[in-house]
């Protein structure tokens, strides 16, 4: 029987089936996921797994899971500085791969360091594992008993969610974003479409999408409803993992760690991809529309994803905001901190200033991207322009740290959750919008973007 791509995935981390046997939605399955990573929760998992197999208890496989600090890192509390060093001290007597605080988001690493592959199971303790979709991989949650199932047994059970296919047709206006096209289908296929199934993205617009956009989109399925968020292993895809395997070549084997891909690895799996691949009949319970050249700049809010308008038309109404944000695993990658830099730069070349009662707030997702945009003169530019550093990790896209949302107050961020105080204050309204609308918001003090493009989103829903 016909597969479609995520149904394909969990067949190969599938535990203990019979020869030949194939997988499908609505299947309850035991799988032993590639990867499993936990970030700050680590220590709950902890006492979870700990509960579970007791305190002398080995993880069944040190290689699986991966450990990443980057919720609550500004805190440097005695408390939180020694739930840390707790976690540390239990990866290194577990053998577990272990990213302290200010290395980045959880996962940002995940893929930076060369975690997940096309073909590969990675669930993560939070909500936006969806991301790895972005890597012809699965992504997906799993609550923290789970988490430490897998970590006491190397597996754990799930049950195939439904498929939806979301044809992604024609080619993205100039000014227009990949956190442009998610707000979009969140705000237009608004009606529960997606809820708790996996979306799988086809059609001949996703070659132009780079894989940060593709990652961006990944990432914010979960707001739209999806349990995972799957692109396919195309050409764009094997050229990018191949110029990480060139990277990863690099580096000096002798320092131990984590040993990432290597060219030949994705040259086998691109050989091979049709196993990886929906299949031309595989079946889905409906499939989604959207006509990239249909999208132009939008904003979801205030606080919900689910409401969206053209910032051309929010223009004109001057919504004044008081804090502006540029973080996140959504939107902290290096094409981000480009964008918002040609938008802080004047036709003259000079720097343009955050407005006069704005806080513009800016943290990488990862110190190597950090060290990229340093590197590049962008992150300079963009504190000359006033912006506010803040270290990598999650912040005040999760209402921690420095800059949150205070009661009264307006924020236009390009994170990715808007509900009502999860920045901060429940009395303070945060709007989304892509790293470019964020800048040149900060930029004139209400919500604006540096490019005006309108017009009516044309999309379909065909069950």
């Amino acid at each position: 029987m016909a597969q479609t791509a995520l149904e394909k995935i969990v067949n190969r981390h599938a535990v203990d089936l019979r020869a030949g046997k194939t997988v499908h939605a609505g299947d309850y399955v035991t799988i032993r996921p590639r990867h499993l990573m936990t970030h700050d929760n680590t220590g709950a998992v902890i006492g979870k797994y700990i509960a579970i197999a007791g305190e002398s208890w080995k993880i069944h496989d040190p290689r699986q899971p991966v450990f990443a600090m980057d919720h609550d890192i500004q805190n440097t509390s005695p408390e939180n500085l020694a739930k840390y060093s707790k976690i540390e001290a239990f990866a290194r007597r577990q053998g577990v791969d272990f990213y302290p605080p200010g290395r980045g988001i959880a996962h940002q690493v995940m893929i930076e360091e060369g975690y997940v592959m096309p073909g590969s199971m990675c669930v993560g303790s939070d909500s936006h594992s969806n991301i790895y979709g972005a890597i012809a991989a699965c992504g997906t949650p799993v609550v923290r008993t789970d988490a430490a199932a897998i970590w006491a047994t190397g597996q754990t059970w799930w049950q195939i969610p439904p498929q939806v296919r979301v044809v992604l047709e024609g080619r993205l206006p100039e000014g227009a974003t990949g956190k442009d096209v998610i707000i979009t289908l969140c705000g237009y296929f608004n009606n529960d479409e997606v809820l708790n199934c996996c979306v799988e993205f086809t059609g001949d617009g996703v070659a132009q999408l780079s894989i940060e956009d593709r990652m961006t989109i990944a990432n914010m399925t979960t707001e739209w409803g999806a349990l995972a968020g799957h692109f396919p292993f195309d050409e764009t895809l094997r050229d990018w993992l191949l110029g990480r395997a060139d990277l990863f070549a690099e580096r000096d084997p002798s320092n131990g760690g984590h040993v990432p891909y290597i060219r030949n690895d994705i040259e086998h799996l691109w050989g091979h991809r049709d196993r990886i691949s929906a299949d031309p009949d595989a079946r889905y319970i409906k499939t989604l529309t959207l006509d990239l050249s249909t999208v132009s700049p939008r904003v979801a809010g205030p606080n919900s994803v689910k409401v969206m308008r053209p910032v051309a038309e929010m223009q004109t109404e001057k919504i004044r905001i008081d804090k502006a944000y540029l973080m996140s695993c959504v939107n902290g990658r290096l094409s981000d901190f480009e964008a918002a830099a040609r938008v802080f730069t004047a036709d003259d070349g000079s720097t343009r200033r955050v407005a006069e009662g704005v806080e513009f707030y800016i943290a990488a997702a990862s110190s190597v991207v950090q060290k990229q945009a340093e590197e590049a003169g962008i992150w300079n530019r963009l504190k000359e322009a006033g912006a506010i550093e803040l270290p990598p990790g999650c912040g005040a896209c999760i209402g921690l740290g420095a800059g949150t949302l205070e009661a009264g107050e307006v924020g236009i961020s390009a994170t990715n959750r808007n509900f009502q105080g999860r920045m901060g204050s429940r009395d303070a309204e945060c709007y989304l919008a892509s790293p470019a609308v964020v800048a040149e918001s900060a930029i004139r003090g209400f919500i604006a973007s540096p490019t005006l493009l309108s017009g009516e989103v044309r999309g379909t829903v065909e069950v």
